[in-house]
């Protein structure tokens, strides 16, 4: 008799487990199952699956001496540990009832019903913990062993006669415990092996949207408006995955495809209308059949197609389609992959689009800042001028001349960033008309390391040797002004210096705090550098023994990758 009950709980066990495997594959439990905190309705739906687990495991079992030795334990215990308290006791009050019912009258009758509560109790307490994680094999087990151990007390406490109940229980306690408590531990594992492989599956197509992301991402920087380098990314996906064929369209076209020439069907307009349109609902859509008049229908007798979205700032601007080859079983890792996919391009996208967006808005300022320092250039050359035409108008002329030539070479050119010798030349014009102005008390020293012609912003030096004429004026009147670019560890140091009085301690506290009160043409000068450069990389301004000298560095070669527009 012994080895019959190990048989039928065996088999019993072996019923169960198929049953889980099955449970796993249907969307609707694995989602209840992976949902910590389902509603109402999911843990009612959990009590019923696991509920009629448990009244199968009553009809499976084997009868001895008046009871019947199944496998009703694990159905319950399950669904405490899955499904949480609510599915657990739920479980167990259909259980116990139908156990009650399926043998009223029974010599284990009510005791067997009780001890079901008993077990959905005991599930229901070690939810939290199993769901941490807190609970391993071992652990399961000897919660298991426990419940059945339970059930013999129980059996022995309500089922009379005593001594009846003392023979059922010597003969069914150790097969019911030990049995039990292993198929437990294989019925969970069942669902835990499951959901591994579909992580495993998940987890490896994400891996390798991520690797074509990755590789794609220098073709998504110009957005959808670049044809070779939409078709270099559809190419990257082709290369990567199994599929027929794959293209990128968007709201009007098809911008890229690549597949093998027998799907250039693929690329016609009857082909894009039903794909353009089925992504206006936000999300991915796979077309499996069709009927014979639907533009469709050759593909898609032996093919399947996923249109994925591509979207941005919550609106579809185009799809990324992949068409893979019919298989007897339907594949959702294929669609999730399309999918998310689609997201991470989505996203990629966007980033650019708005990296883009933050150069033009950089490039707008940069001419902001230009604007309020050519009027005050033009203010104080005018200004110059007309000191000369009282006495030299013949020289008035030539400053006028250079004047015009410079704003033609400011106006003609519409280059935010500029050689550093085509600065100084401009520069230079500035000087020309100050020197006009000052005669010999104006001296001007210029060195430049050879070789260095490293690009700055333009106009970014002429403020700064404006505050050196009009401010640097020693005790006797005479000005000094030193500029200089020399190389510093692959950087190009260019500083503006003076034999002045210094930079007031109030505007070098403010100019470093960024208050906006260190002086016009310093305050527009360190705002650029510190847009173009970094947050780090502003003005900087000291006062030495021989007077104030500003300073900043750039880079000795080519644009900071940032402006590369």
């Amino acid at each position: 008799m012994p080895n019959t009950m190990f048989f039928s709980l065996l088999l019993n066990i072996g019923l169960l487990v198929l049953i889980a495997t099955l449970l796993t594959h249907v969307p609707f439990v694995r989602r209840l199952l992976l949902n910590s905190n389902n509603p109402v309705s999911g843990q009612i739906a959990l009590a019923l699956i696991f509920g009629v687990i448990s009244i199968v495991s009553t009809y499976t079992g084997v009868r001895a001496q008046g009871a019947i030795v199944n496998t009703r334990v694990i159905g319950v215990l399950a669904a405490g540990l899955l499904g949480g308290p609510y599915a657990g006791m739920g479980a167990a009050i259909i259980g116990g009832m139908h156990r009650y019912l399926f043998d009223i009258g029974g010599f284990t009758a009510v005791s067997c019903a009780v001890s079901t509560f008993v077990e959905g109790l005991i599930g229901s307490a070690f939810s939290k913990r199993f769901k941490q994680g807190r609970l391993d094999g071992t652990g399961i087990f000897l919660i298991t062993a426990a419940a059945e151990v339970a059930q013999m007390a129980i059996i022995l406490l309500i089922s009379r006669p005593f001594q009846a109940a003392l023979d059922l229980v010597r003969l069914i306690a150790f097969p019911m415990i030990t049995m039990n408590a292993l198929g437990m531990v294989v019925f969970i594992r069942t669902f835990n092996r499951v959901f591994i492989e579909e992580d495993s599956v998940f987890a490896g197509k994400m891996r390798l949207a991520l690797r074509i992301a990755d590789q794609s991402l220098p073709h998504l920087r110009k957005g959808l408006f670049s044809t070779a380098d939409m078709e270099s990314a559809v190419q990257i996906i082709y290369q990567s995955i199994s599929c027929a064929a794959v293209m990128i369209t968007d709201t009007r076209k098809i911008l890229a495809f690549c597949g093998d020439p027998k799907y250039t069907d693929l690329k016609t307009d009857r082909i894009l209308e039903p794909i353009l349109k089925s992504i206006q609902d936000k999300k991915a859509t796979t077309f499996v059949s069709a009927e014979k008049q639907d533009p469709l229908y050759s593909l898609l007798k032996g093919h399947t197609i996923i249109a994925a979205p591509l979207i941005e700032h919550n609106e579809p601007i185009g799809s990324l389609t992949i068409m893979v080859k019919k298989q007897w079983h339907t594949s959702e890792a294929n669609v999730s992959f399309a999918d998310e996919l689609a997201r991470l391009f989505s996203t990629q996208l966007e980033l650019s689009d708005l990296e883009y967006q933050k150069k033009l808005r950089r490039k707008a300022e940069l001419r902001a800042l230009q604007s309020q320092v050519n009027p005050h250039f033009l203010y104080n050359a005018l200004n110059t001028i007309s000191y000369v035409c009282r006495e030299n108008p013949d020289r008035a002329r030539e400053l006028i001349l250079t004047l015009s030539s410079y704003y033609r070479q400011t106006l003609e050119n519409d280059r935010y960033m500029l050689s550093l010798h085509t600065e100084l030349y401009h520069v230079n014009s500035y000087l020309e008309l100050e020197k006009a102005r000052f005669e010999e008390k104006l001296s001007v020293e210029i060195h430049v390391d050879e070789d260095l012609d490293c690009m700055v912003p333009s106009f970014i030096l002429q403020p700064l040797v404006e505050n050196a004429v009009r401010y640097g004026a020693d005790k006797s009147g005479n000005r000094f002004v030193s500029i200089r670019a020399v190389r510093r560890a692959g950087l190009a140091e260019i500083s503006v210096s003076d034999h002045g009085p210094g930079i007031p301690p109030a505007v070098l506290e403010n100019l470093q705090s960024g208050t906006g009160n260190g002086g016009v043409g310093l305050e527009n000068v360190h705002r650029r550098l510190k847009s173009i450069y970094g947050e780090e990389n502003g003005l900087q301004a000291v006062n030495t023994p021989e007077g104030a000298c500003v300073y900043f560095t750039v880079p000795a070669e080519g644009l900071p990758k940032s402006d590369a527009v």
